[in-house]
């Protein structure tokens, strides 16, 4: 098995595989094997992953979507199983140079971290962040996470690498002990904040991330879940963050995330002209976050 394991999930994502592919094709410098997941696609994507022709590509098909992050977990412990020294989480509606891994992985050993991220604009105004740098937050959306700098210029962040809390799994690059001493992800948030739960635990168990600002990565925001304010992106986001604050900070700010949470839809019908529907759908998805059981 190569030095480096990527994992990659797949849902419905066939218009932005092939680009995707083609930026890990071009790699260069780098021992990189690629784990895909499928999680049931039914847009075409399936016959792509069929047609792969490289012994550096593994592809594992689900019988049914299991979510974001068991499929994650199918491919980390492939990787571990195998040898892998280090695994990256790697979303596919994602293109970056051909230097990438190179650079994240000598950036890695020289930093002795252990975690890495890119700097990740958006892929349609790449001159503007997405991910420069991440904290978690309390009182002012409840519990949760901020990406900092977003929207900024590229030259909000500097050039050189810098330690910070949070990164999402869209591109982290991972050291195998991670994963051999905090576990994976917790299969129960599906998708959202799974990512979270996973970065925080590194947090608590004093392991250092770091942001290489010098090494670019464009993603494709929300390509494969309708954008944040679609039934399936509200449900989620809302249901997970009272899991998450349940299991980590305790009832009370449960609770008063999931008052910030309600006060944030009804705000949205204000001002940015949500509907009903999508509040109830909040609404709905807050309760389900108290009903998931002692986490």
């Amino acid at each position: 098995m190569a030095e480096t394991v990527l994992v990659t999930v797949t849902y419905n994502g066939a218009d932005v595989w092939d680009a995707f592919m083609a930026s890990l094709i071009a790699q260069q410098g780098a021992d990189w094997h690629l784990v895909v997941i499928d999680n049931q696609s039914r847009d075409g994507t399936i016959d792509k992953l069929r047609a792969i022709d490289d012994p550096r590509v593994t592809v594992i098909f689900n019988d049914s979507n299991l979510g974001v992050a068991a499929a994650n977990n199918q491919g980390i412990r492939h990787g571990l199983e195998h040898g892998a020294r280090r695994i990256m989480l790697i979303n596919n509606d994602t293109e970056f140079a051909p230097d990438m891994l190179m650079r994240l992985g000598a950036e890695l050993t020289r930093s002795q971290a252990d975690a890495i991220s890119p700097l990740i604009p958006y892929y349609d105004r790449p001159d503007r962040i997405w991910y420069g740098g991440g904290s978690f937050t309390r009182w002012k959306r409840g519990i949760f996470l901020t990406h900092e700098h977003e929207n900024e210029p590229l030259a909000a962040v500097g050039s050189t690498t810098f330690k910070t809390d949070y990164a999402p799994t869209c591109a982290v690059l991972f050291e195998r002990h991670v994963f051999e001493r905090i576990g994976l992800m917790d299969e129960r948030y599906f998708v959202y904040w799974d990512d979270t739960d996973f970065i925080w635990r590194m947090k608590e168990a004093g392991m250092t991330l770091v942001v290489d600002p010098s090494v670019i990565l464009l993603h494709k925001v929300s390509s494969s879940t309708g954008g944040n304010q679609s039934d399936f992106s509200i449900r989620y986001l809302a249901r997970n963050q009272v899991y998450y604050a349940r299991k980590f900070h305790g009832l009370h700010w449960a609770l008063y995330s999931a008052a910030v949470g309600l006060g944030v839809g009804a705000a949205r019908m204000a001002l940015k002209g949500d509907n009903l529907h999508q509040l109830k759908v909040r609404a709905r998805a807050i309760r389900e976050g108290f009903s998931m059981g002692r986490p």
